[in-house]
């Protein structure tokens, strides 16, 4: 039979396994029982000896709520910083590709200006940093002026591109 009766109360409460069996074996290793501490532990409380417990588990609620919110400002901050590296990365993409200038010694190149030599679909569609299936749909839908444009757009150098029906290449727009 067990010790409650009409001055004692059973009292039962849930607790995480691994901790109650820590708890137990503490207990053992102190020479006492489980009861016996919470029954302790309890007039304690009940004195006002363990006041600053109030203190300490209130404490660790508002840490715990500020960690939380921190934690959400710190996942907004790097939402907002992914977005600008996207950005970064479109605009540094879409910029025109510098070439490395090279200087010839050639007496006959000083003083002229390189001629653009015509391009083929392919060429066009690499310089121009497209497909040629791009190339070949702006030509059909796009009219000549409007081609050359959309060219100027998108080459590096910002030269408008002319197709060539005869020779089938396309050439600098002049």
């Amino acid at each position: 039979m067990s010790n409650t009766g009409r001055t004692k109360k059973l009292a039962s409460f849930n607790c995480d396994q691994k901790m109650w069996e820590q708890f137990i074996a503490r207990c053992n290793s102190k020479g006492t029982t489980a009861t016996a501490t919470l029954t302790r532990f309890i007039e304690l409380y009940l004195d006002g000896s363990l006041d600053d417990l109030d203190t300490i588990a209130g404490n660790e609620n508002k840490r715990l709520d500020s960690l939380e919110q921190k934690t959400e400002e710190i996942t907004a901050q790097m939402k907002q910083f992914a977005e600008a590296i996207i950005k970064i990365q479109n605009y540094l993409n879409n910029q025109p590709k510098r070439q490395k200038k090279s200087y010839n010694n050639n007496s006959y190149y000083q003083g002229q200006t390189p001629r653009i030599q015509p391009l083929t679909e392919e060429g066009l569609a690499s310089r121009l940093g497209v497909s040629v299936e791009t190339i070949r749909e702006q030509r059909i839908n796009l009219p000549p002026p409007l081609f050359v444009g959309w060219c100027k757009g998108k080459d590096r150098a910002g030269l408008g591109w002319e197709f060539n029906q005869d020779t089938r290449l396309y050439h600098p727009a002049s």
